[in-house]
């Protein structure tokens, strides 16, 4: 099973989750860690794990077209995101996020952090007028001395828990995904010895591919 962890990152905290994750992939499988601005070529890989900051509820735009162009892979999300992951935007987030997931890929899984927001972010927020964008969105968004304190607290992500969450249920997963591939090949060993014509290379494989 070849691996690949891509990510974006604008402050280092998607950066350090992905290299995170990747650190903690089993080295029984081949992997590689690529940053967005690379270009990487993806087509050689089974499972890939995008790392992105979230932007306006979805991934940046470069990650959210690289996602959404994907084909034929087992898929995890992984972002960070400078408000609480479990508030209605934080499943905003995770909802749009997952909707960019071709049909033609399955998605392994889901994880989302809280992590330090861009200070021109920031700055341009100081500049915010509520007829812009809202009278609540304003109040949440302002940089008020409440909105302060949550900014720097949530700042302190990412760190080595979300990261072990984050590795421990990708890892999960790839996990079940080889178990699954190991009992299959099984099934075929068996399937040809006891009917050599059988076909073993279209039906089973396709249906594991698809998550059943």
């Amino acid at each position: 099973m070849k691996i690949a962890v891509v990510y974006g990152s604008l402050t280092g905290n998607t950066e350090r989750l992905a290299r995170g994750v990747f650190d903690r992939i089993s080295p029984e499988y081949e992997k590689a860690l690529f940053d967005i601005k690379d270009k990487p070529d993806l087509s050689d890989y089974d499972v890939i794990a995008f790392g992105f900051w979230v932007d306006r509820s979805f991934p940046y735009k470069a990650m959210k077209d690289l996602i959404s162009e994907t084909r034929d892979k087992d898929v995890f999300l992984m972002g960070t995101m400078g408000y609480y992951p479990d508030s209605d935007h934080g499943q905003a987030c995770i909802k749009n996020s997952v909707s960019l997931v071709d049909k033609s890929c399955n998605l392994m899984g889901y994880f989302i952090c809280n992590g330090k927001v861009d200070t021109k972010l920031l700055e341009r927020m100081a500049q915010m007028k509520p007829k812009n964008m809202g009278e609540e969105i304003f109040k949440k968004h302002m940089l008020d001395e409440k909105n302060l304190i949550r900014y720097k607290k949530l700042g302190e992500h990412v760190n080595e828990t979300d990261i072990e969450f984050c590795s421990a249920r990708f890892n999960e997963r790839i996990a079940i995904k080889a178990a699954i591939y190991s009992l299959l090949f099984q099934y075929i060993f068996i399937y040809r010895i006891m009917i050599p014509q059988i076909p073993t290379n279209i039906i089973f494989l396709n249906y594991v591919r698809k998550g059943n």
